[in-house]
């Protein structure tokens, strides 16, 4: 598969676990379908990913691929944050967009 699928699939993963992220933010309260688009959003972007990377010929072990794998983690671990609402909606927003911003930094740019 060319790197540009990849990359597609990787962005369409991207966007599902941000609908499954606001979904549960939402007041409707049907979580069960928002945290499918995330979970499944979560699993668009690692197979994309690493599909990418491998595609790519780079380093498993750079920095940046290290970063975005943290990254990763944080934005799955942000739906408990959500259903226990341990934290104001707006703010969980933010770290998401945060987080997004400093995946989407390191992808592009990939510093060493």
């Amino acid at each position: 598969m060319p790197p540009h699928i990849y990359h597609i699939l990787h962005l369409i993963g991207v966007i599902f676990l941000f609908v499954g992220i606001g979904g549960l933010l939402s007041a409707n309260g049907n979580t069960r379908s928002a945290m499918k688009h995330h979970g499944i959003g979560l699993l668009i972007l690692l197979i994309a990913g690493f599909g990418l990377i491998a595609k790519l010929k780079l380093s498993y072990t750079s920095p940046w691929v290290i970063g975005k794998l943290i990254i990763w983690i944080a934005l799955g671990g942000l739906p408990v944050l959500a259903r226990k609402r341990s934290l104001q909606p707006s703010v969980i927003v933010l770290i998401a967009i945060a987080l997004g911003g400093v995946a989407a930094y390191l992808g592009y740019l990939k510093p060493a």
